[in-house]
């Protein structure tokens, strides 16, 4: 199926989705023109219902890895981790194509980069009203807004038609971080004519503006009036740069210090501040600093908004802080919105709030979180600005996909494509543009510090070994616990089939164990106990895994 591609014409201008199009998350998007690629966005998500215990999940690019020798490029949009976060264990396997985005992205993504073997990665920073060439491609970006600083549609130059891709945006007419939306640039830079937009429709069953960083800013201030005693928690989006700006503005107002915990707003905090933003606010606490502030003059932001149990919010909650504790007179602000799949972990943690007898504030009956997405309202303003022939709904599940399509057409864009993963779009402004084939996509799993495909075999095996793999070995040894022939080694759901040097250094490690033990005569039992653990350590140490481990000893005569 991935071999049709090579019977297009080199010349030819395509759209292939490999994630984030028909679900949330993962975006990942590849354009084709005179046999080159260029790649925009590659992120991850967290969530799939059928692997519970992986730490995320991002695209599978088979297809892309096949061809990356003709892969000229990967331009990041933003710095949100459903846009960059695979790029720290993928970016080794394609090649180290060179990156390009703008400052504050490429700020997040070295900071990314350095617990990886890739930690002096050269990344080319894009500059705005300037075109840019990669390969056949004729770049130029543009801001928009969005929740994180530099948010910036992508617009790509052809002779086959032109195409603007938004990434993530939203209307914001007072955004709080940057600049508002160019209505005059947007118009220069489409004047040659838009074939395709190629749009965010994660908001598009809202229909009113999905509102202005400003709205909240107001409302947090009733919030912090009304309440004075006890510590505020308030946990959010790390990557929301505009919303920490609101939380310690207001909080200075109300005579309260704040205290940042989690790694994810530690690294944020930091690339926000090496490029000039946050810079009306007073710096932020470590924990140490704040520790002894009397509980009415403490703000302490957190991750942990979408229930994750490794985030701050869960450990303060479960008394895993040492500087911390929550208690019945705090007030826990949920300054975000759930990500679907995200329900029941979300539910369980407010639960847990609930039985310290803390006053939770959320979406619900506060407003303490704008989208940043846009509605219909916005949509149809994009619309008009841009005027392209045709739209290409992405960044949703298939229901916002549908809706977005819909939409466009009762908004008078005559042609939309309705895409998923994998989809082939050819893109063609002097003929139809339509989905000629499909490709192979795919998730892979990171588990430990292991990348790992997820398929039925895997699948299969889940409920028993909870993703952790499992190991099956075989030892043949003779009456003097010689060791006849090599371990059997059969590991069906943690290392791939080829993978032959890997399961050598575990045969290896297998025998010397075998050579190390300075008494024989050991039952079996003992003996397989004894192999068991020692693998099981071996496992954890190397490929972060603890899997299901079973040894069996066998006797030859």
């Amino acid at each position: 199926m991935n071999e049709i591609i090579e019977k297009f014409n080199k010349t030819d201008l395509i759209f292939i989705p490999l994630g984030g199009s028909g679900e949330i998350g993962m975006n990942c998007n590849l354009y084709h023109y005179k046999d080159s690629w260029l790649m925009i966005d590659l992120g991850v998500t967290f969530k799939d219902e059928r692997v519970e215990s992986a730490d995320l999940f991002m695209p599978d690019l088979d297809f892309i890895f096949k061809r990356r020798d003709k892969l000229c490029g990967i331009i990041l949009t933003h710095a949100h981790e459903d846009h960059i976060g695979a790029m720290p264990y993928l970016y080794e396997e394609l090649n180290k194509v060179p990156i390009f985005t703008t400052a504050f992205t490429a700020s997040v993504l070295k900071r990314k980069f350095l617990s990886t073997a890739n930690k002096d990665a050269k990344i080319n920073l894009l500059e705005y009203n300037k075109r840019t060439r990669l390969g056949p491609f004729d770049i130029e970006i543009l801001a928009l807004t969005h929740s994180i600083p530099e948010p910036n549609a992508v617009i790509i130059k052809t002779e086959k038609g032109n195409i603007f891709h938004t990434g993530d945006w939203k209307i914001d007419p007072t955004p709080l971080v940057g600049n508002a939306i160019d209505e005059k640039k947007i118009n220069e830079i489409t004047s040659e004519g838009i074939h395709a937009l190629v749009c965010d429709s994660t908001n598009v069953f809202n229909i009113t503006p999905s509102g202005s960083e400003n709205d909240v800013r107001e409302n947090l201030k009733k919030v912090l009036r009304e309440n004075t005693k006890g510590k505020i928690v308030i946990t959010c989006f790390a990557s929301n740069i505009a919303r920490l700006e609101t939380i310690a503005l207001v909080s200075k107002i109300y005579n309260r210090s704040c205290i940042l915990i989690g790694r994810s707003l530690k690294r944020i905090y930091e690339s926000a501040s090496e490029n000039g933003y946050l810079t009306k606010i007073d710096k932020f606490l470590n924990e140490i600093e704040g520790k002894n502030l009397p509980d009415e003059n403490t703000v302490i932001i957190c991750t942990g908004s979408q229930g994750e149990n490794r985030a701050a919010l869960y450990k303060l909650l479960n008394g895993n802080n040492n500087n911390f504790n929550i208690n019945s007179d705090d007030l826990v602000i949920f300054s975000s919105r759930e990500i679907p799949g995200n329900e029941t972990q979300i539910n369980s943690l407010k639960n847990k709030i609930r039985k310290i007898g803390c006053k939770i504030l959320d979406h619900n009956n506060s407003m303490l979180h704008v989208s940043g997405h846009p509605s219909k309202a916005e949509l149809s303003k994009m619309y008009g600005w841009v005027k392209p022939e045709i739209l290409i709904p992405v960044h949703g599940e298939y229901r916002h996909l549908l809706e977005h399509s819909r939409f466009a057409k009762e908004s008078g864009i005559n042609s939309t494509i309705l895409v998923e993963n994998g989809d082939v779009v050819l893109l063609d402004n002097k003929k139809k543009s339509r989905i000629i084939e499909k490709v192979f996509t795919g998730r892979k799993a990171l588990k430990g510090n292991r990348i790992l495909p997820i398929n039925k075999r895997i699948f299969d095996n889940q409920k028993m070994v909870n993703f952790e793999g499992e190991i099956l070995v075989v030892i043949i040894l003779d009456i003097n616990d010689n060791l006849n022939l090599d371990p059997i080694l059969m590991l069906p759901t943690i290392l791939d089939v080829d993978d032959e040097i890997e399961k050598d250094k575990i045969k290896d490690y297998i025998k010397e164990l075998l050579n190390e033990l300075e008494e024989k005569g050991f039952t079996d039992n003992i003996l397989e106990d004894y192999i068991r653990k020692k693998i099981r350590n071996y496992m954890n140490k190397y490929f972060g895994l603890r899997p299901l481990t079973e040894v069996k000893i066998v006797r030859s005569n």
